[in-house]
């Protein structure tokens, strides 16, 4: 089995780079920084599979194709696709940072698309493969200082949502990943109380358990994916009133 990470030099991805390092024959390891990557080749050397590192902005269309597919005629058959990058700031409704909005939609949900136009058609002509997305529970509805984050990953839930069908036609397993709160560089600019919160490792070991299965969402842990599954079809007056008294706003 060949397995791609991309974003796997922090948090979730990386968590998921050390449990899949003994399960796979070829594992590449995409993201942004060099010394990480570097990092991961010497942490992972002993095992069982081969491993490949590249960086990569998925932010740089052409750079970002042209690199996939290199890697891809490396190996020539990918079985498993993570896109974990993600970038996540608090912001301000009366401050609008237009240079974080882009950000966070460019890394989020474009920089999916940049791959996601290389991995679909070599997903269609291998007929198989599996492409799991990382998205939030915040992209089930609207949360206090998340107007950037939240609907970036609204956009990625919506995405995956729409090429399922045309996927399944052609063997090609989708699965979308919402995580809670998990300890990362990302949730460590967070200042407010944290339900749930849980580490990288356990979050992957969720995560690996479902790709496992075929799993298409994998929501977790289990209270809020309860809680933000009832909030989702409640009357939004009613939703408005929930989430400002557990967000305290």
């Amino acid at each position: 089995m060949n397995i791609l990470i991309i974003g796997a030099t922090f948090g979730i991805g990386n968590a998921l780079a050390e449990k899949y390092s003994d399960q796979c024959e070829n594992l590449v390891l995409l993201g942004r920084t060099e010394a990480r990557l570097t990092q991961l080749q010497k942490d992972f050397a002993n095992k069982k599979a081969r491993i490949l590192t590249e960086i990569l902005d998925v932010t740089q269309e052409e750079d970002c194709q042209k690199k996939l597919t290199s890697l891809i005629e490396k190996i020539s058959k990918l079985d498993k696709v993570i896109y974990c990058s993600g970038y996540y700031e608090p912001d301000k409704t009366f401050e609008i940072n237009l240079k974080l909005f882009k950000k966070t939609m460019d890394i989020n949900f474009i920089g999916l698309i940049n791959v996601c136009s290389v991995i679909l058609p070599l997903f269609q002509k291998q007929r198989s493969g599996h492409l799991a997305v990382v998205s939030s529970l915040a992209g089930f509805g609207g949360l206090p200082n998340s107007s950037s984050y939240g609907p970036s990953k609204a956009a990625m839930m919506n995405y995956i949502e729409s090429i399922k069908i045309d996927c399944d036609k052609f063997n090609i397993k989708t699965s979308i990943i919402n995580p809670g709160f998990v300890k990362s560089r990302l949730t460590e600019k967070n200042t407010f109380d944290m339900p749930f919160l849980m580490s990288a490792d356990k979050a992957a070991d969720i995560i690996v358990d479902g790709l496992k299965k075929e799993k298409y969402e994998i929501t977790f842990p289990l209270p809020m994916k309860i809680l933000f599954k009832i909030l989702r079809i409640l009357p939004r007056n009613i939703y408005f009133k929930i989430v400002k008294l557990i967000t305290k706003s």
